[in-house]
Order: C-alpha cells, then structure tokens, then sequence
C-alpha cells in the first residue's frame, strides 16, 4: 500500500512550485518569442547556422559544468544547509577555470568546429563569439543551484529566469542586423548578465542562510562538513555527473548539429522551432525538479524511502497533468504551432509530434536521473546515458538522412526514452520506489482527451482570409487549455494535488477550483 506524502513535504513542495512554475513558464515563453524573432532577423538558412551554433555550445557548456551543478545541490541539502559557502566558491573557482580554458579552445579551433556545421567566415566567427559566454554560463548554473540547495526560492531569486532572455531579445534588437554573429553577441552579453546576477543573489542567499552546523542527530551519515568538504573531494563526487552530463547533452541537444551536418542548414533551420519547443513540453517537470532535487537528498539521507515513495508519485503526476495540454495540442495542431515562427515550415510537424510523445514518455517516469544522483548512485546513471548516445548516433547516421527533421526527431525521441525508461528500472531496484502505485492521471488523460477534440475542431480562419496565424493558434490553444482544465476541475483532485493546486493559483490566479 502506497503510504501518503506528508502535509508539509507537500507544501513545501507546492510553495516552491508556485514561484518555480511562474517563473519558469514566463522564461520559456521569453526564450519562445526570441527564438521566432532570430527566426525572422535570419531567415532559415542563417537560423539553422545559428542553431547549430548554440548546439555546440550547450555541448560545451556540459563539459566545463564538470557535474558541479548537481554536487553543490547534494552537499547543501543534504547536509541539511549548513553553511557550505566554501563548497560554493571551490565549485565556482573549478568551474570558471575550465570555462575560459574551454573558451579559448573553442576560440582556437572555431574553423575546424565550424567546419561540422558550416565553414563560411561568419559561421566561424559567430562560434568565436559565443565560446565568450563558456565561462559566465557555467558560473551562472553553478550559482543557480546554490540557491536551490540553499532553499531559496523567492520572487527576487527567480529574476534569473527571465532577465537574460530579455537582454538577449534587446541585443538581437540592437545587433541582429549583423547576422549571425551580431545574434551570438546579443547571446554571450546576456550570459554575461545573468552570471552577474545569479551570483549576486548567490552571495546573498549565502550571507542569510549561513546556519549553525546540525547536529550529530540532525546530520546525514554521508553528508561532510562544509569544511570537510575539499576540492577533490568534490571533484570525485561530481565526476560521475559530469560524463553524464556531456553524455545527456549528446543524446538530447545533437540532433540541431547532426541534421546540419548529415543533411543542410536549411534542413536545420526546418527542424529549429521544434528543437526550441522540446524543453517546453517538459516545462512541468523541470519546475517541480527545482523543489524535488533538495528534498530528494534530504529524505535519502535521513533513510525516509516511503516519503520519498510518495513524493515522487505526487511530482511525477502533477509533472504529467502539467504536460498535457502542450503535448496535446502539438499532436493535434502541430501546422498551427510551427505556423508562428516567420519562416515556419509544415514539413517539420510529423518531427513536433515525435518530439511531443517522447517528451511525455520522459514525463512518465518522473525525475530518474536527480533520485539516482541525489541518493548517491551518480554513477547509475551512465549507465542509461552511455547507450543512449549510441543509440541517437546510430539512428541518427540511418535515419536523418533519408528522413530529414523527422530523422532527427526519431533519433533523438528513441535516445531520450531509452535512457529515461532505464533509469526508472534502476531507482526501483536501488530505491526500491516507483511512482505508478496509485499513479492517478486517468482523469487527466480524459482532459487531455476532451482538449484534443476542442483544437481539432477549431477551423483554420487565416486560409480563408478571416484572420492571421497567430489568431488561429491562439483560439484554439485557449480552448484547448481552457477545456482541459474545466473537465480535469469537474472529475477532481486528490487532497495533495490540492494542495500543490492551492499554491499554483496563487500565483496563476485563473486557473479553476478543483472540484471536491
């Protein structure tokens, strides 16, 4: 019998979430509409070079992360927030030092890496460009998960999420006529930014939660001091997550460079809205992860498997329900969504639906990688990855040249599921948890069902000359989503999805009340 998450786990779950999702739907909605404005200042072909470009460095930004992200979340919750300003500079220090080293290597061999994707000069000098933004990035993910591990999530915390997709729009305002390589500089000087201001709230956060050390009682038998925590010390833990790390970054951001290189630019320019949409679609997941990832190592150390049981199914159900309406709509209308960007083409919607259902998939399973790593199996999880790169190579090499965009969406869906599916094998046979045991998304398949049929049945307006696209897609997304969560209030909702609900419509005030 599944045991009941906690009132409090679950609140402190939802409070998180209600700041978390807010902040992270008006991020992805910036990071959308710059993504359809780069479209419009490039046109396919330079957007596709540009795309490609930003693949390579999120390849990058992996390997001179050095799993440190995912070790400083570990050491401070699950030390219970003790300190661990010390753990914080060591990672920064190691971090920064391998991003300007990535940096100049990337400088020195931009001809070479260019040649992958597109060997013109400007090509050449855009990757230069953006190899600036290698270190400033990592500082950036590095000061954001201090902030998760130290529990702070405000409103004022939550500023990263969105300043530097705005200073990257006012960039591409003020340099995109320069092409690729004015775009790229509109990217590195808001990676700039954003490093200046996570750090800054970093700092602070450091400054107010610097608690006393827990008790012998308090303290998680794994979990050091801060000042037993050296800098190999962190290097061993974090080695692990960082071959993971560039391993997921292969598996899942490869495609963008693959279908440049085995087809075209243009090829990658057809398939670019749809690389851009695929975070979205996990949107609900990477949310509650904020909150989960802290609360993971804190149970886990404290031994609490069955809390930990409940709170993964709570996540991972509301993760579900929170992906619905995006996958469903993809599914339905996917000429309505890629109809949005200037240079959109209808030849990348079989891609937009394989990517959605893959995306769902990966929903599925819930947070495999962050209970794996956050309970101490790190090094499980190359074990799903490692074969996963093999997998999306070998697809890809077999399938993106005939197939195109949707070969590369194949490819990269078929890694993605692989990899996740894996991993929930392994927490249940590590953790001995999994989040199916009264798994609840039945009501929310069936409004999810009852929204599909609303955006089916909303007819395209613009080919008859009545209105434009984004009118189209904007009134059958509204009645998509709006019956969506009509029928999901009027079948009802358990006593901890109304709570997590309770706190979302703070933030979110139209959404419905769940019925009871």
């Amino acid at each position: 019998m599944a045991v009941e998450t906690r009132p409090d786990d679950v609140r402190r779950l939802a409070r998180g979430t209600g700041i978390l999702l807010p902040a992270t739907l008006l991020g992805n909605v910036l990071l959308l509409v710059l993504d359809l404005y780069v479209n419009g200042v490039l046109g396919t072909a330079g957007y596709g070079i540009f795309k490609a470009v930003s693949r390579v460095m999120g390849l990058a930004g992996f390997v001179v992360l050095l799993g440190m992200e995912n070790a400083v979340i570990k050491h401070l919750a699950g030390s219970r927030g003790s300190g661990g300003g010390s753990v914080v500079t060591r990672a920064a220090l190691l971090v920064g030092s391998a991003g300007v080293g990535g940096a100049a290597l990337l400088v020195a061999t931009a001809r070479w890496t260019a040649g992958w994707v597109d060997s013109s000069p400007e090509t050449v000098m855009a990757l230069q460009i953006s190899a600036i933004s290698l270190p400033f990035a990592g500082l950036r993910m590095v000061w954001v998960a201090a902030a998760q591990g130290w529990g702070d999530v405000t409103p004022r915390a939550m500023l990263m999420f969105v300043v530097w997709p705005l200073a990257q729009i006012v960039g591409v305002t003020l340099l995109g006529s320069s092409g690729v390589a004015g775009v790229s500089a509109a990217y590195t000087g808001s990676m700039v930014l954003g490093a200046g201001l996570a750090g800054a709230l970093a700092w602070r956060t450091g400054v107010r939660v610097h608690r006393p050390a827990p008790t012998s009682t308090e303290r998680a038998p794994d979990a050091p001091m801060d000042s037993e925590v050296s800098t190999h010390a962190l290097l061993v833990f974090a080695g692990p997550l960082w071959v993971q790390g560039i391993v997921m970054a292969l598996y899942t951001w490869s495609d963008q460079v693959l279908l440049a290189g085995l087809r075209s630019p243009e090829d990658a320019g057809i398939y670019g809205p749809v690389a851009t949409l695929a975070p979205l679609f996990g949107l609900g997941l990477g949310a509650l992860n904020g909150m989960f990832a802290p609360m993971i190592a804190e149970r886990a150390a404290l031994g609490q498997r069955d809390q930990l049981q409940a709170l993964y199914r709570t996540v991972t159900r509301w993760a579900v329900i929170l992906a619905l309406p995006t996958t469903v709509f993809a599914l339905v209308r996917p000429e309505l969504v890629l109809g949005l960007w200037p240079h959109g083409s209808p030849d990348a919607a079989n891609a937009l639906r394989v990517t959605a259902l893959a995306q769902l998939v990966c929903t599925g399973v819930g947070s495999v990688n962050y209970l794996l790593i956050m309970a101490g199996h790190q090094r499980l999880v190359l074990w799903n990855g490692v074969p996963a790169v093999a997998l999306n190579l070998a697809a890809s090499c077999l399938l993106i040249p005939r197939y195109g965009p949707l070969g590369a969406a194949l490819a990269n869906g078929l890694a993605m599921m692989f990899a996740n599916v894996v991993g929930l094998l392994q927490v249940r046979a590590t953790l001995g948890i999994s989040p199916f045991p009264r798994f609840g998304v039945g009501r929310a398949l069936s409004a999810g069902v009852a929204a599909g049929v609303a955006a089916a049945l909303v007819p395209s307006l613009h080919l008859a000359g009545l209105t434009g696209r984004w009118v189209d897609a904007g009134l059958a997304g509204l009645l998509s989503l709006g019956v969506f969560m009509v029928v999901l209030a009027a079948l009802g909702l358990d006593e901890d999805d109304r709570i997590v609900l309770h706190a979302v419509r703070s933030r979110l005030p139209f959404l419905p009340r769940a019925a009871t």
